[in-house]
């Protein structure tokens, strides 16, 4: 059994629509972005990143970025983490920038979601665009996967920061779920008592989550209040009911 890094550099085309360092207005230029492959098994990439395309308005800017995962592998997938690399230069030096994008449908029992099948794909990227102070020049982005967890709890990327940040998420996500309960348990089990509390933007600091756990409790509350919207007051206080 062979195992082996593949490493795919993909090129592509950008509108740029602000000159700068020689790059006229309006003209396309090309971003390198080179894509790192977890290692092949049997001549197989388990999950592959293909079909990355991206936006820019400015040489310093990524207005959009997205890329596709691909489960080539026997097992259905229930969270990743990718690692995006942003390399820029600036005042002739380069700099890298790095952030995680990651999915997880089971980020919390009460909200599983279907995992990423077999042979199935889904798109990923950042949200949003990211930019740099004005003389910065955007020269190349680095995509690796950094962690995948399979529905049979096998991983790839174990030990890592993708792993950890999984984790976070989910302990933020329970932890906050296990204080809204209390909440709950409090107001005489009164969901209008605490809907303000479940409604109001950001998470009680009383909870002293980091922001990595912040962005669990932020996805679990905003879960929960599309179940409300969407299934109904019952279904929400199911959840905070098992707690007791």
């Amino acid at each position: 059994m062979r195992f082996y890094f593949l490493t795919v550099i993909a090129m592509i085309a950008v509108l740029l629509g602000v000159a700068q360092a020689g790059i006229q207005s309006g003209k396309a230029t090309a971003i390198e972005v080179v894509i790192n492959q977890a290692p092949a098994k049997e001549g197989v990439i388990p999950i592959e990143i293909i079909q990355p395309a991206a936006i820019s308005t400015a040489p310093n800017k990524l207005d959009e970025f997205s890329y596709i995962l691909r489960n080539n592998s026997n097992k259905p997938v229930k969270a990743v983490a990718v690692l995006e690399t942003i390399n820029y230069e600036d005042g002739g030096k380069t700099y890298a920038h790095s952030l995680y994008s990651t999915m997880d449908t089971a980020f919390h029992s009460d909200f599983a979601a279907k995992p990423l099948l077999p042979r199935n794909q889904m798109t990923m990227g950042s949200a949003g665009p990211s930019s740099f102070d004005g003389r910065v020049v955007i020269k190349e982005i680095t995509l690796s996967l950094d962690y995948a967890l399979y529905d049979d709890q096998s991983a790839y990327g174990s030990g890592g920061e993708g792993e950890r940040l999984i984790k976070e998420v989910r302990e933020g996500a329970q932890r906050y779920k296990d204080w809204l309960a209390q909440q709950y348990s409090r107001a005489g089990n009164s969901l209008a008592t605490i809907l303000p509390t479940i409604q109001a933007p950001g998470i009680p600091e009383a909870l002293k989550l980091d922001s990595d756990q912040t962005m669990g409790a932020e996805r679990y509350r905003l879960t929960l209040l599309r179940t409300l919207r969407t299934k109904g007051a019952a279904d929400v206080e199911s959840h905070l009911k098992q707690n007791q």
